[in-house]
């Protein structure tokens, strides 16, 4: 009788024994099976951990894949992309991330990566009144898209992809082309009654540069700086400039006129060629620019009528040029500070937005140490000082050639 019951236990233990190691082999064999598809387990919660890649071009809006609903999404760093409730991931700079979505039964790392190239503002803030131009950095055309506005009301949108911003707020813009969905996060903001727009051409130079950046950081204002192409050693004018959120615009990547107006096509060379190099370098997608003289130049004779062609093609090619109804003189009739100073704060008009024309070559002592002097008036006077960007009202002179 003892013995029966011995074996009985005995047959019970090893049952048990049995079935632990089967469960710990197929335990075993989810592991394995996860390493294989590059997955981890987490035995404590039982819960799988998933990496899928996702590449996306600039503001382009996409639909994470595996998405489970009722999950929660993250993302680590939303100044290159962000993350809706819903898994709807949005590219918004150039750089790698990564979005994770959580849910009672899995966890899924997303390893996003977004490029430079696509539809260059996947946000972008304008003022009430002003409109902006759909760009695209690829062979996308804006007039081959199919355009959308979340709410017409703050901004609208027409079919060749002109924003027209209405009323402050919110709105997104989008559009489709058949194979991406772009989305443009639209801020709207009012439009101040007093502007002054600092302006600095020819630069940047090691001299100047840095001097008129560290006075406008001191006074919290933002500027526009009309480059030419910086020698190698000034690139890291040029992104400072961007970095402290200046906008950064286009004069040519040569100034002598004589080179320059020969034709359209060599001026539009003139201008790409800048263009394309500041994009390969920083990733910005410059669209502000200014024709070396103005649109009102005559060093432009010796070609018959090139300025009127010339302003006349230039929304075409996707550029926008500003003039100047605000000129300090600096590289002209102004002898010394005093009169640089003179020059701008008696030209400023209320009621509009004030374009001001100054220089940051080298030497440029005039401007240097007047600006200072020419902010803190603004201020005191009730002017707003903001950068041109690609949705500002632009200032034309009358075109002589």
């Amino acid at each position: 009788m003892r013995l029966m019951k011995r074996k009985y236990v005995q047959g019970i233990l090893f049952g048990v024994l049995f079935a632990t190691a089967v469960s710990c082999s197929a335990c075993g064999g989810k592991r394995d099976e996860a390493k294989k598809s590059g997955e981890t387990v987490n035995a404590k919660e039982n819960v799988v951990k998933k990496k899928e890649a996702v590449k996306l071009v600039l503001s382009e809006a996409k639909s994470l894949p595996d998405k489970v609903k009722d999950a929660e999404f993250s993302s680590a760093d939303k100044k290159i992309a962000t993350v809706t409730k819903n898994g709807v991931v949005h590219g918004v700079k150039r750089g790698k991330t990564t979005i994770t979505m959580k849910s009672d039964k899995e966890v899924i790392h997303y390893q996003i990566k977004v490029a430079k190239h696509g539809m260059v503002y996947p946000k972008f803030t304008m003022l009430t009144g002003e409109h902006l131009d759909i760009q695209f950095s690829t062979k996308v055309k804006a007039k081959n898209v199919k355009w959308s506005s979340t709410n017409k009301k703050i901004a609208t949108i027409n079919k060749k992809g002109k924003i027209v911003a209405k009323k402050r707020g919110n709105v997104i813009i989008k559009g489709n082309d058949g194979k991406r969905t772009y989305v443009s996060k639209i801020t709207v903001k009012k439009r101040p009654k007093n502007i002054v727009y600092l302006t600095f051409d020819d630069g940047p130079n090691s001299y100047t540069t840095p001097k008129v950046l560290n006075i406008l950081k001191k006074n919290h204002v933002k500027a526009t700086f009309f480059e030419l192409r910086p020698a190698s050693y000034d690139f890291k004018l040029t992104k400072r400039v961007i970095d402290e959120g200046h906008t950064l615009a286009l004069h040519g990547y040569k100034h002598k006129y004589y080179e320059i107006y020969k034709s359209e096509k060599v001026y539009k060379g003139n201008l790409d060629k800048l263009r394309n190099l500041f994009f390969k370098k920083f990733g910005v997608w410059c669209t502000v620019s200014r024709f070396p003289g103005g649109s009102s130049n005559t060093v432009s004779r010796y070609n018959k009528g090139i300025m009127t062609r010339l302003t006349k093609k230039l929304d075409g090619w996707g550029y926008h040029y500003f003039d100047w109804n605000v000129d300090s003189e600096d590289a002209g009739g102004a002898r010394n500070p005093q009169q640089t100073f003179h020059n701008v704060t008696s030209e400023l008009c209320k009621g509009r937005g004030n374009v001001v024309l100054m220089h940051d070559f080298y030497g440029n002592d005039k401007t240097i140490n007047a600006l200072d002097k020419m902010i803190k008036y603004g201020k005191k006077h009730g002017y707003v000082f903001l950068p041109i960007t690609a949705s500002t009202d632009a200032v034309h002179h009358g075109v002589n050639n």
